[in-house]
């Protein structure tokens, strides 16, 4: 009888496929980890521009919204509100300052939202509006403007009062009520302020902070203590404001600049009327750290580490110089212009 033999894989051969094989699963491997990272970093994208078009959203708002219920006239009382007010520090090689007010730029109470006029003097009855979200409810701490002069109505040095149970001692059919908040407020309109600051999340390059919001119904400018971040891995933050200096429509002036701001020489009234349009500029991070990249600004050939952050054609802003820890993160400048609604 003869037996049949069995024969097996020598060592030799035995190698030779797990040399293969390591080489395929690698190849795989590499593949997937392209793959994963690329994934990763269009998420990273992807998560940046929805915020970004968030914090888009609310700061025109505030923008359309700045000088809703600013009165022209505060009398005899210690309040001048500036619809809005910039502060440049582009001279000292720093962000801007926006300062916004108004009756209803407040985000976090419903009354802000609110307005009306008397209807009936005679016991403070107000107009009440099909759309319920516009109507004044009891116990809103609102302010009283006269129609023909905008005057702030107070009360031996009150401005604001708490529906219906107080008002002032003397108002007409047709005064404009505003509403601020629905518990209490200490001015007669709020202030909204947005700067950088803060601490970035790890993700961020080194030397990025906050764009901060902080919004006050109680103090102008708001305190510290308010402020709330809306937008991380921010490098830099400018304004750029357009001034029509003759009354014929056309913006003439972009403020600041050189670093002047000129529409201080204005009082609120008039200021209300130069204000034509506002221009933000964010510097903001694309994605998170590459080792493999490495950030040129294209329109800068010869520096292509500096990035102009404003209006470069009048020299509204300024030149910001990556470091070197920032330079294999990318970077996008995020302009939008807004035009005042209520100036």
């Amino acid at each position: 009888m003869k037996l049949s033999s069995k024969n097996g894989f020598s060592l030799t051969e035995l190698l030779i496929t797990l040399a293969i094989f390591s080489l395929a699963m690698g190849s795989i491997f590499s593949v997937y980890s392209a793959l994963v990272k690329h994934t990763t970093r269009q998420y990273c994208i992807a998560e940046s521009d929805s915020e970004l078009t968030i914090v888009k959203d609310i700061i025109s708002r505030d923008i359309m919204m700045a000088g809703y219920g600013i009165a022209d006239d505060y009398g005899n009382l210690n309040y001048d509100p500036r619809p809005i007010e910039l502060i440049n520090e582009s001279a000292k090689n720093d962000f801007d300052i926006l300062t916004l007010r108004g009756t209803a730029i407040g985000i976090f109470s419903r009354a802000s939202q609110a307005w009306s006029y008397v209807e009936n003097a005679n016991f403070l009855k107000l107009y009440k509006w099909n759309d319920a979200r516009e109507n004044i409810n009891k116990n809103d701490i609102v302010i009283f403007i006269e129609p023909v002069s905008r005057k702030l109505i107070d009360s031996d040095g009150k401005a604001v009062f708490k529906y219906p149970k107080e008002s002032p001692s003397s108002y007409e059919d047709g005064t404009l009520v505003y509403g601020i908040h629905s518990e209490d407020a200490k001015i007669p309109y709020y202030s909204v302020q947005y700067l950088l600051g803060g601490t970035s999340p790890s993700r961020c390059a080194p030397g990025t902070y906050s764009l901060l919001r902080a919004e006050s119904k109680d103090s102008d400018p708001p305190p510290p203590s308010v402020r709330r971040p809306l937008l991380s891995c921010v490098k830099d933050f400018q304004v750029a404001i357009g001034l029509d200096e003759d009354d014929d429509g056309i913006i003439d002036h972009w403020e600041p600049e050189n670093g002047e701001i000129i529409s201080n020489k204005y009082d609120t009234k008039t200021l209300k009327q130069r204000i034509k349009q506002i221009k933000v500029y964010l510097l903001v991070q694309k994605g998170n750290y590459d080792s493999g990249y490495v950030y040129k600004n294209p329109d800068e050939p010869d520096s292509p580490w500096k990035i102009y952050v404003g209006e470069k054609l009048n020299n509204s802003g300024r030149y910001v110089t990556l470091r070197s820890e920032q330079k294999n993160y990318n970077w996008r400048l995020i302009s939008f212009s807004v035009t005042p609604r209520n100036l």
